[in-house]
């Protein structure tokens, strides 16, 4: 009776043949992801750091610099908002062709950055 104790098997670890216990396999899924949230928490944390350094940039006057990293930045990441702040750039700088660009293109990714607003319904008038 040596392996068992009061009937029961005792796992000393080891694997037979091709049979694994779904418990090993929900830990290594488990694991799988905690490693797989971590890698895109990190990866989202870095692309909007670069995306807040482009703002104050911009902030700070280096509006060329700014440009230069948003656009870097949507070619990996390709955000309404990143290309509304390029349009909104060109717009300050007077080159209005490629203010329209960007801006259409935000538009396109998103209604929201629309040009024309719906206007609101009036109130009905009281009697």
């Amino acid at each position: 009776m040596q392996g068992r104790i009061a009937n029961v098997p005792v796992c000393d670890g080891r694997f037979s043949g091709d049979r694994i216990s779904k418990e090993v396999i929900m830990k290594v899924i488990a694991l799988v992801l905690v490693i797989v949230s971590i890698m895109s928490f990190s990866l989202c944390w870095a692309q909007d750091a670069s995306v807040e350094k482009a703002y104050a940039l911009y902030y700070k006057g280096q509006k060329q610099e700014a440009i230069k990293m948003m656009e870097d930045y949507i070619k990996e990441n390709p955000d309404p908002e990143a290309y509304y702040f390029l349009g909104y750039a060109y717009y300050e700088m007077k080159q209005m062709e490629k203010s329209a660009q960007y801006f259409n293109e935000a538009f396109r990714k998103s209604p929201f950055y629309s040009p024309v607003q719906k206007e609101k319904e009036a109130p009905a008038a009281k009697e």
